[in-house]
């Protein structure tokens, strides 16, 4: 936003006293937490509408899922595919329980650090 000072009739910037109002002082960003990016093996749950017998059943079904650990409880682990700016959350969280999880790998501990690109 641009003031501007009316004197007399003829406007004009004012001086450097009457912007100090309306400049807004320069906050430094809390640094945000760094989510570890990991793969999660899992076991798939599923229903299924027309089964006809406890032999007709599917067999097992391992998931991998990639993204963020934003969760890592006793019951049950948390991964976002995208981390929100400004601390507004995440978006896309898988909760897997962690009784069927069959592992968790690590794959960069600090996704803000490394990079395999420049983005200049």
């Amino acid at each position: 936003m641009r003031v501007v000072r009316v004197q007399r009739g003829v406007l004009g910037v004012p001086e450097q006293d009457y912007l100090e109002p309306f400049l807004e002082p320069e906050a430094s960003p809390e640094p945000e937490p760094a989510y570890p990016l990991v793969l999660v093996t899992w076991h798939d749950a599923w229903f299924d509408f027309d089964q006809t017998g406890p032999e007709d059943c599917r067999p097992d079904y391992l998931v991998r899922t990639v993204g963020f650990l934003v969760s890592d409880g006793a019951r049950f682990v948390s991964v976002a595919q995208e981390v929100l700016p400004d601390g507004d959350g995440f978006r896309a969280v898988t909760h897997i329980p962690r009784s069927i999880i069959e592992s968790i790998t690590m794959l960069l501990e600090d996704p803000d650090v490394a990079s395999p690109h420049d983005a200049g």
